[in-house]
């Protein structure tokens, strides 16, 4: 579960709601109102400023304005993030980055078609003021993604298949020594197929693990973005990647030697 959970731009009555749902239901999480942040790039470390002596329902306060998010151990944190019509540089930066999300949304058309565009993992969507249940239930499904994503994903910083080399850590990909240009999503896609070479993967269990449950592009997304992603790494010489028809898709086993 959740180490900290991080509530960005609610306001006192929406933070009251939530701080006092969230202190009924998990006993062991940090929950921290922030009032201000910055993204850093230094160290992939994401610097947000709480407010002062935090909240009044929240029993341990911070002994520092400044609270840290390693982007390394992502996992340990979630964001419920309040999306303004109007999205800041910050803000911007911060639906951008890979971390769990939950967004609060109303109505506010052309944030939602920002959102849907830039989707990342790991990302749900709720509306104020929401059920208890509901929002209990996003939580711990945002937690059984990250769990079931880093679990199908090992723990190799670089995943060597022949002459394709994947650096987890620089999201580097390299084919014969040559650099290869890929998107976020095709990067996972490769990192989860390359990882498990000879398992099969179906076509709703990589559109859960790599985009999320309420993700309503259909099974047909991961077909385009398998088929973006082969274009670039495979040719007359190379078949990474194998058609299981009717079920998904698997990484060939790389004969070595």
């Amino acid at each position: 579960m959740f180490q900290n959970i991080s509530l960005i731009g609610f306001n006192l009555r929406s933070e009251d709601y939530l701080i006092k749902l969230l202190k009924d239901n998990f006993e062991q999480i940090n929950i921290i109102c922030v009032e201000e942040f910055n993204i850093k790039e230094i160290d992939g470390v994401i610097s947000l400023k709480a407010k002062a002596n935090n909240h009044p329902l929240i029993e341990n306060s911070l002994n520092s304005s400044e609270y840290f998010v390693d982007i390394e151990n992502e996992q340990k944190t979630l964001c419920l993030i309040n999306l303004a019509p109007s999205f800041s540089e910050n803000i911007s930066n911060l639906v951008q980055l890979d971390i769990p999300k939950i967004y609060n949304f109303e109505e506010y058309e052309v944030a939602k078609t920002y959102f849907f565009e830039k989707k990342h993992f790991s990302t749900q969507i709720i509306t104020m003021p929401v059920a208890p249940n509901d929002l209990i239930t996003k939580i711990n499904l945002s937690n059984y993604q990250i769990a079931t994503l880093t679990d199908s994903v090992k723990t190799e910083k670089v995943i060597n298949q022949g002459n394709l080399k994947i650096d987890t850590e620089k999201y580097l990909v390299t084919l014969e020594g040559k650099k290869i240009d890929l998107t976020f999503k095709e990067l996972e896609l490769l990192k989860v197929l390359s990882s498990n070479p000879g398992r099969v993967f179906s076509r709703e269990n990589l559109l859960k693990s790599i985009w999320d449950y309420d993700y309503y592009g259909g099974t047909r997304t991961v077909d385009v973005h398998v088929r973006r992603l082969r274009r670039k790494i495979e040719d007359h010489k190379y078949n990474f990647i194998e058609t299981i028809w009717n079920v998904g898709y698997k990484f060939n086993e790389i004969e070595l030697g």
